[in-house]
């Protein structure tokens, strides 16, 4: 009784030995192979009847063995382990079946060590969960829509809301760059130190077994016990992915910390003493990490000047401007960012050698949303930020462009006097 249960579980069993040999398949498996195996499987190498998967199972098979504990595959990390159909329980669609396996260590009556595969059908759960996300999406889309309706009814809003937004996730992404550029340093640094020492490690103990079994023959069987008791070949086979896997990873959180310092602005306390040339400085070197194609110059006149102005609103300025120079230039090209003082005013110029802007939208480019780009890569509020910064400082921003040679984009600030600070304070 007890192997027919098994034999009708709604869920996969296939049993293996050590030599990947298998033992039992129960009828979730034989019901959709070809017919031909029913009676033919038992005996049969895992190779042969999982040509295509055989090189995945037997990595997870053998970590089994070694290490007598069970492993889990879900279906997320991969949905089509076995190429079943399964249907849709409410439309009764075929479809590709997404499982679950895991593998567990037994012990047959006779001492015999065996691995056991458990698949789970879970198409009707990965379906529904694939669905939400569909539906998730789909509503984030019509949100992004409805924001993007509102905006242009009330532009005044919108740009209190995008420079607001833009603020608070600068400060927030400045903390968090901060607290995990460190770790990623270290972990990444010893990444690589690890890989090249398990490469040589791995080189030394093949050196050694190589002679050692070229020896005598006690020496020979020792250097063989010794490596089958430490498992050597897994260790060797799984070493150099385990650390790539974890160097990818370790990228990826990287990527984030480099797209949440696109937002890293300096908290801004009010206005006070800025140094002007080293903010853009600070700017060039955050906006060439992303957009490397143009070739990056500040030049200061005095160095180190120092202005009275509010630091979030204008660097945002600075940002927004800057940042369409750089992608305005596709294969080769300069921006430079050109400061200088009078006696009253401090003029700031970003100049670029890209694409340039035509006379028509000229006009028009501190309107807010307006944007040459394609839908999606850019809202038009850039310029319009920008416009109303330079205007809270009661200064002037405007711009000259020769279309196909480059754009100019030029600012005039008062350079306030000291007793005019503390007024302004």
């Amino acid at each position: 009784m007890f192997s027919q249960l098994v034999e009708k579980l709604p869920v996969g069993i296939c049993v293996v030995n050590q030599d990947y040999e298998i033992h039992f398949l129960n009828d979730f498996f034989l019901d959709r192979m070809s017919s031909h195996w029913r009676n033919e499987y038992k005996g049969c190498q895992l190779a042969d009847v999982f040509p295509e998967q055989v090189k995945f199972l037997k990595r997870r098979i053998k970590s089994v063995f070694v290490l007598r504990h069970p492993s889990f595959s879900y279906w997320e990390q991969r949905p089509h382990i076995f190429p079943f159909k399964s249907s849709r329980p409410i439309t009764g669609e075929e479809m590709q079946m997404f499982q679950n396996m895991e593998i567990v260590p037994l012990t047959a009556s006779d001492g015999e060590r065996l691995a056991c595969l458990i698949l789970q059908d879970v198409t009707a759960q990965a379906s529904y969960f694939i669905a939400q996300q569909d539906f998730s999406s789909a509503l984030t889309r019509e949100h992004e829509e409805q924001l993007k309706l509102i905006k242009k009814l009330d532009s005044a809003q919108s740009q209190l809301i995008q420079a607001e937004k833009m603020a608070s996730t600068g400060q927030l992404a400045a903390g968090i760059a901060h607290e995990i550029n460190n770790p990623i340093g270290f972990v990444s640094a010893n990444l690589d130190t690890l890989k090249q020492y398990s490469f040589h490690l791995i080189q030394l103990c093949d050196a050694l077994a190589e002679k050692l079994q070229t020896g005598s023959g006690e020496l020979a069987d020792f250097a063989t016990e010794t490596l089958n008791s430490y498992h050597y070949e897994l260790l060797k086979e799984d070493m150099a992915p385990l650390v790539d896997e974890s160097t990818e990873g370790l990228s990826r959180v990287r990527d984030i910390v480099e797209n949440l310092k696109q937002f890293a602005l300096e908290e801004s306390g009010g206005w006070q003493l800025v140094n002007i040339h080293e903010t853009a400085e600070q700017l060039i070197q955050l906006i060439s990490a992303q957009y490397k194609t143009p070739v990056y110059k500040v030049q200061c006149e005095p160095e180190n000047l120092q202005i009275f102005c509010d630091p979030g609103g204008m660097k945002q300025a600075l940002t927004n401007i800057v940042m369409n120079a750089a992608q305005s230039i596709e294969t080769k090209g300069f921006v430079k960012i050109d400061i200088k003082a009078g006696t009253q005013w401090v003029k700031i110029k970003i100049i670029d050698s890209g694409s340039g802007i035509s006379q028509d939208n000229l006009k028009k480019v501190f309107d807010p949303f307006f944007t040459t780009k394609p839908e999606g890569m850019g809202q038009g509020l850039g310029l319009s930020v920008a416009y109303t910064a330079i205007e809270k400082h009661k200064g002037k921003i405007s711009a000259s462009s020769n279309p196909g040679r480059g754009t100019v984009f030029e600012i005039i600030v008062p350079l306030h006097a000291a007793e005019q600070q503390s007024a302004a304070c």
